[in-house]
């Protein structure tokens, strides 16, 4: 990293806006009486990191170096784990018996959600390699192209 960046508020940022855009998400989707999917979380996974990345550029005025990207897309990971598990606790408080079959279900499909975690996790650190690279770079030229015109 470049002369000890401080970058526990791009995790903060990104963990803000994961949470928000999940609460938003769940009742978007309950009002229209409809089912959430995995484009709905990558959207929220790719507009988190998004909104991070946006306030390092803002701030630095640059991308992160790779070590810093590293560290974002891998702590990203972990603060929308433990996101997803304080969504899912609230859930299960204002839902009890939906906990009920969440456990029945683990217990007989335990191999199977393994496995799915499993994918769901690469694919979600591919996602946010992508957002804090491709994407990010992206928004970085255009922010540059606002600024010089």
């Amino acid at each position: 990293m470049t002369q000890n960046t401080p970058l526990k508020k791009y995790l903060f940022i990104f963990a803000g806006a994961n949470l928000a855009m999940m609460v938003i998400a769940a009742v978007v989707l309950t009002l229209l009486d409809m089912d959430g999917n995995a484009g709905v979380n990558m959207g929220i996974l790719i507009g988190s990191a998004m909104a991070a990345g946006h306030y390092f550029i803002k701030d630095h005025q640059r991308l992160p170096t790779a070590a810093e990207k590293r560290w974002l897309v891998f702590m990203s990971f972990l603060a929308s784990v433990l996101v997803s598990l304080l969504f899912v606790l609230v859930v299960v408080l204002l839902e009890p018996n939906g906990f009920a079959v969440i456990m029945m279900t683990l217990q007989e499909q335990a191999l199977v959600f393994l496995i799915v975690m499993l994918v769901v996790s690469v694919v979600y650190l591919l996602v946010l390699w992508l957002g804090y690279g491709f994407m990010l770079e992206r928004q970085f030229k255009a922010m540059q192209k606002k600024a010089a015109s």
